[in-house]
């Protein structure tokens, strides 16, 4: 029989389950085969110490980047799977934004093999929803899904032709696929870097109103709402998309949302303060109002998952000007300890803050949740919250955030993927 790993000593919180107690886990053959009160005597097997610790299901991350294939001068496979088990997330879900694009079963199917040959994190693919991301003609959804694609979108690239999306939406809901929705309107957006507003005019940017989220937002929920298919929008970063996405839940519109942890904590007025190009990203930093409302929507379960938004830049295409940089923040190594802050500050308790990094996406994804639970796959994350980590050294080629130096809450001491550690914070990604 196959050895046993033993995680003793820590507090277990797992919102699947409601569990919120000391305990140890007994992981075996890539599955948790028992968890026993923190006085029970384990099995034999190797040990890992959790003392101090928590212990929680592996973390989801909805919105990142991972720069593969075509883009290795920004990231690849390598750095972000390391970035991302670092950071606890045992799954990540990469962006079609990809060159070229993952519009075809082959794309997908390649991206999936090569991220299972690294053996750390489990990578599903966002696939494109129309061909080379154009908006123009949709992309072969049922092939997609066989090949390893847990959702399809565009990206960051809102599609256009509402006649089309409608279609899309249908087919997708056939195929079994939820689909991605950037909210945001581009006619709208038009050159804008930065929100619309008084610091956009006292800088000379042009901005982004959030009536381009607000407008994209409705028009996700109205074609959710007629075509039955299930809907993602986000990252949304606007108290206006909050508020239209309680509203059609409340009437049942299979749809869920997505913010970014940066989109919880900086608000536009850090552009005037620091006017650095990592402030840049897509969608833009709002107001503290704005901040507030996205706060409340992820505490009360309205925006269910929290995501990193994790899209690495190379120093060159940060060393523009402000309007002329590209857009996007590294922070697959950042969220949890921003997540945790916002637990020290109150907005969230520490169950709930786990379950938007847990229930949520894998409601997002249509997948069950995972749980610190017999039977159930051993993705797991051990993090001390008390312990700081001095955002430094990432594993990410990307050095494009503004959090870089700070000292953040919740050193991951390990992250294991199907029972196995693939981290450890003395030694790494393994």
């Amino acid at each position: 029989m196959t050895d046993a790993l033993i995680l003793r000593g820590g507090r277990l919180v797992c919102p699947t389950t409601g569990r919120d107690a000391p305990g140890t886990l007994v992981l075996r053959a890539g599955h948790i085969e028992a968890v026993l009160p923190a006085d029970a005597p384990a099995p034999e097997g190797r040990s890992l110490d959790a003392t101090g610790a928590v212990v929680a299901p592996g973390f989801i991350d909805l919105h990142c980047d991972l720069a593969w294939p075509g883009h290795l001068h920004r990231e690849g496979l390598d750095s972000g799977t390391a970035a991302a088990v670092r950071g606890g997330f045992t799954t990540v879900c990469p962006s079609p934004a990809t060159d070229p694009a993952l519009d075809t079963p082959e794309a997908v199917a390649g991206l999936v093999a090569q991220a299972a040959a690294r053996r750390r994190c489990r990578v599903r693919p966002v696939a494109a929803l129309t061909a080379g991301l154009a908006g123009k003609r949709l992309t072969e959804m049922f092939g997609l899904a066989a090949a390893g694609a847990v959702a399809v979108g565009d990206g960051g690239r809102p599609v256009a032709d509402a006649g089309l999306l409608r279609r899309a939406l249908e087919y997708a809901r056939a195929a079994g696929l939820p689909v991605w929705m950037f909210p945001e309107d581009a006619d709208l957006r038009g050159r804008g870097v930065m929100h619309e507003g008084p610091v956009a005019t006292r800088l000379g940017l042009a901005g982004v109103p959030a009536a381009a989220e607000h407008l994209a937002v409705a028009r996700a929920l109205v074609l959710a709402e007629l075509t039955g298919a299930r809907v993602h929008v986000g990252p949304i970063s606007t108290a206006g998309a909050v508020a239209r996405l309680a509203e059609a839940r409340a009437r049942g519109v299979d749809v869920t949302a997505a913010a970014t942890v940066a989109h919880l904590h900086l608000t536009d007025a850090a552009v005037a303060e620091r006017y650095a190009t990592d402030l840049r990203v897509c969608p833009p930093l709002r107001p503290q109002a704005d901040v507030d409302a996205l706060r409340a929507g992820v505490a009360a379960g309205v925006v269910q998952a929290v995501a990193s938004g994790h899209v690495p830049r190379s120093p060159a295409e940060k060393a523009e000007a402000f309007a002329e940089a590209a857009p996007g923040m590294v922070a697959l190594e950042t969220t949890l300890g921003l997540l945790l802050e916002l637990v020290a500050q109150g907005v969230l308790d520490l169950p709930t803050a786990i379950a938007r990094l847990t229930v949520g996406p894998a409601q997002a994804l249509g997948l069950t949740p995972g749980a610190l639970a017999p039977g159930a796959p051993a993705d797991v994350v051990v993090f001390d919250p008390a312990s700081r980590v001095r955002v430094a050294g990432l594993q990410t080629r990307g050095r494009n955030t503004p959090f870089l130096g700070r000292a953040l809450p919740g050193l991951v001491r390990y992250t294991l993927v199907e029972g196995r550690v693939v981290f450890d914070a003395e030694e790494g990604p393994c």
